[in-house]
């Protein structure tokens, strides 16, 4: 089984082994471009050579000035390119050196927080169970037993006395009559009427016996209203009485040494959210780099590499040079046959480097789309708070073939998110969730706090304490919910 911390750092080494590959591409495209420039080079210099051997001294010195401007066009272009790509490429790499320095920070600052939280968690089993065997907890306790049954049931008296007015008072709406001489208010202080209406108002009730129903009816309403109080005030009372207790159990907790624990606990909480802060910025960082790498390796939105390559087919393509072929292969000799034949054999070791090259600017795309996609699936991990110390994954192997199978590009990244899904649990927590509470809540966001809070990131920050809870999902006994991303825990703590 894998703590959350240990699959999210399963995560994030499969991200620095697809940055990794991606390194590697980077190195042969750079190298490919390299052996491009050095075989266009050994190309210019042949046709220099050719024309010269070929031509007259003026023919020959026109195309040679031809060949050099489209030359250094080429290359200004390329390496202007080159230069760019190499650019990003040692900024990425700085950055990726810093963003592994700080994951490890802040791995490191996790295993803290869950080192401190776990102290904490056992001095609060360890105070519970002493006072709960002490008289004084079992007195207030009781009282806070009872007073929890009479709120209860007059909870419930309230319910279902609310319930069943809609029936009871179903003939007394019914009675368009006196329904209309109740919403006026008759027979009270609040009715305003002139004197036409007071005498017309006064022969209606008279005739439906307002008087003797309105008491009825008005003692119908009153009383779940009434009941309501009564529980709301019963409910108040209880929670004087559990704040009692909870002093009780505070006072346990201090006199057992827990406030150096709870401090301890809140200075790793503060050190997490630190290296977080770090980390992220250096990912931001990163993630511009990485957009300016891959507009770079994008033929459609930088199109310096296939401009060099028009710019050099255009002085190809001129009268002179083409000529110059023709004499070439229409009078072979021994000096200027041996230089046709290397540019043809150039020529072909050009288009295998150009071939390689489009090869590798792809696969540096692709491998960039799947780096990406597993960077989201760890960016909403850690937002759903997968990541938290109580969080567990049952399913390592099958993660860890997912991973695998993504690095292999077998796979891509959106089954991920669903194995991590079903796979997510929660480690039980030791006592009882509410010890301290509610007056001194456990200063921690811990799950089953009982009501839906922030999204399941927010342990991380040191102001958050208590009020956020999970939802049920998958693989901890709870219904699937798929269009929410808070922590999973069905409930087991």
């Amino acid at each position: 089984m894998w703590t959350g911390r240990q699959t999210l750092g399963s995560i994030e080494g499969a991200i620095a082994k697809l940055r990794g590959e991606e390194s590697q591409l980077d190195g042969a495209l750079r190298s490919a471009m390299a052996d491009a420039e050095r075989l266009r080079r050994d190309r210019s210099d042949a046709l220099r050579e050719l024309a010269r051997v070929k031509l007259d001294e003026m023919a020959a010195g026109r195309l040679v000035s031809n060949l050099d401007a489209g030359e250094r066009r080429a290359l200004q272009i390329l390496d202007d390119y080159r230069l760019r790509l190499a650019a990003a490429a040692e900024r990425r790499e700085a950055l990726l050196k810093e963003v592994a320095a700080a994951e490890t920070e802040r791995h490191a600052a996790a295993a803290v927080l869950e080192q401190a939280l776990e102290a904490l968690e056992t001095l609060r089993a360890q105070a519970e169970a002493k006072v709960q065997a002490t008289p004084e907890w079992a007195a207030v306790k009781a009282k806070v037993d009872a007073a929890d049954t009479i709120a209860t049931e007059a909870e419930k008296k309230a319910t279902t006395s609310e319930n069943e007015l809609g029936a009871k008072r179903k003939p007394y709406d019914d009675d368009a009559l006196f329904a209309y001489l109740w919403r006026r208010r008759f027979g009270t202080s609040e009715y305003k009427a002139g004197n036409v209406a007071r005498l017309m108002d006064r022969i209606v009730a008279d005739f439906v016996g307002f008087a003797g129903v309105r008491a009825n009816y008005g003692a119908l309403v009153e009383i779940p209203i009434r009941l309501r109080e009564h529980a709301t005030a019963k409910r108040a009372e209880t929670a004087e009485v559990q704040a009692s207790l909870a002093a009780v159990e505070r006072k346990a907790m201090l006199e057992s040494g827990v406030e150096a624990r709870e401090q301890a606990l809140a200075e790793a909480r503060r050190k997490l959210a630190a290296t977080d802060d770090a980390l992220e910025n250096r990912n931001g960082l990163l993630k511009k780099i990485e957009e300016e790498r891959t507009s770079l390796l994008s033929g459609g939105t930088d199109p310096a590499y296939g401009d060099a390559l028009a710019t050099i087919a255009s002085a190809d393509s001129s009268d002179d040079l083409t000529t110059l072929y023709r004499e070439a292969r229409r009078t072979p000799t021994g000096a200027d046959e041996a230089i046709v034949r290397k540019i043809e054999s150039i020529d072909t070791g050009l288009a295998k480097v150009d071939d390689e090259t489009t090869k590798l600017r792809q696969s540096a795309r692709d491998l960039a789309q799947r780096r990406t996609e597993v960077e989201r699936v760890r960016d909403r991990f850690r937002s759903a708070g997968y990541d938290h110390p109580n969080s567990t994954f049952g399913n390592e192997g099958d993660i860890a073939d997912a991973l695998k199978s993504i690095l292999g590009g077998v796979l891509r990244s959106g089954i991920l998110w669903d194995i991590l899904r079903q796979g997510n649990a929660s480690r039980p927590r030791r006592g009882r969730p509410g010890f301290g509470a509610p007056s001194f809540p456990f200063p921690f966001p811990m799950p089953g706090g009982g009501t839906i809070g922030s999204a399941g990131g927010g342990w991380r920050e040191p102001s958050s304490g208590g009020g956020w809870s999970p939802l049920p999902g998958p693989g901890s006994g709870g219904g699937d919910r798929d269009d929410d991303d808070r922590f999973t825990t069905g409930g087991s703590f």
